[in-house]
This record gives structure tokens, sequence and C-alpha cells, in this order.
């Protein structure tokens, strides 16, 4: 059989063991925070390039509906909601509802700000995205109503004056021709003569 170790052997494995670790778990807890601050950067970062994504995307997706003449409508309601997209994701993520049967909480999580600055921006980026081609489907409902309203007042002047002209243009021609057939008339008498 193996002799017992001596108490003091033990001592130092021990103290060893346990100085290993310590550094074993500051290192692993060095490792995990790192681990998250890398995660929570790489979020951020996400979430910056679907912002900035989707706010493009909204003007463009505007032009690009509007060149396939869809209804001015659903050309405004498309980009807004794909304009505020970020911001609605953000609110979502930092709104925290909890109800129990003796109390219930409503929070907007650490950070509600940014979310409700990304909807603001994405509110303002649609509203500026598609205003240009609002003002523009206006004043092209206005320029085409102005046409209208002068067809149709030149409408009843033309339909008066050609008359006028054309009534005018005929009695000149009746009384040619009579005047015509009446010379030939009365030079056949005098022929006669």
């Amino acid at each position: 059989m193996i002799a017992p170790l001596p108490p003091n052997l033990d001592d130092i494995d021990a103290e060893q063991d346990n100085q290993l670790n310590q550094e074993t778990a500051r290192y692993l807890n060095h490792i995990e925070s790192k681990l998250y601050a890398d995660i929570q950067a790489r979020k951020r970062i996400d979430s910056g390039l679907l912002f900035i994504a989707c706010q493009f995307s909204s003007c463009s997706l505007s032009w690009l509906l509007f060149h396939l003449q869809v209804t001015l409508s659903i050309i405004q309601l498309a980009s807004f909601c794909l304009s505020c997209l970020p911001g609605l994701i953000d609110v979502g993520d930092s709104f925290n509802f909890s109800i129990s049967s003796v109390e219930w909480e409503f929070s907007l999580g650490n950070k509600p700000l940014v979310g409700i600055v990304k909807l603001g921006l994405g509110i303002g980026v649609s509203w500026q995205g598609t205003a240009k081609i609002s003002s523009e489907v206006a004043n092209t409902y206005a320029q085409i109503n102005q046409t209208y309203d002068e067809i149709r007042t030149n409408e009843g002047l033309s339909f008066q004056l050609p008359n006028i002209a054309a009534s005018l243009l005929l009695i000149m021609s009746a009384l040619t021709l009579i005047a015509i057939l009446k010379k030939f008339a009365t030079g056949d008498k005098q022929d006669e003569v």
C-alpha cells in the first residue's frame, strides 16, 4: 500500500490548484466580457447598417413605384413602413410589459431614445422622399385641370366662331355663285338680240 503524503504537500497542491482556478476564472471572465462587448458592437453595427439600408431603400422604392405608376397613397405607405422599420424594431426590442395577479409593469428598456430617434428619422426620410413626388403629382393634376378648362373654354368659342365664319363664307359663296349665274344668264340674252 502506498503511504499517505505528508500534510504539507497536500497544502502546496491545494494552494496551486486554488491559485490556478482563480487565474482561470479571471481569464474566462475576461474572455466572456470581451465576447459580450464584441456581440454588442456587432449588434450596433448591424442595426446601423439596417437603418441606413432601409432609408435608402425607402427613397428608391418610392421612386420605383412612382415610375411604375402606382397610386400615390400606396407609394407613401410602402415608403413609410420601410423607413420606419428600424425604429420600430428598436422600440419593440426595448419595450417590456409584464403583468401578474398583483401588479403590472411597463418599461421602455435602457435606451428608448435611440429607437425614438430612429423612428423620427424614418418618418422624416419617408416624408422627404415622397414630398417631391406628391408635389409633382399635385402639380400635374393642376396642369391637367387647367388644360381641360382651356379646352372647354376654347371648344365653346371654336364651335361658335367657325360656324359664324362658315356661315359667312357660305353666304358669300352663294352670292358670288348667283352673281356669276346672273351674269352668264344676262350675257346669253344679250347674245340672242
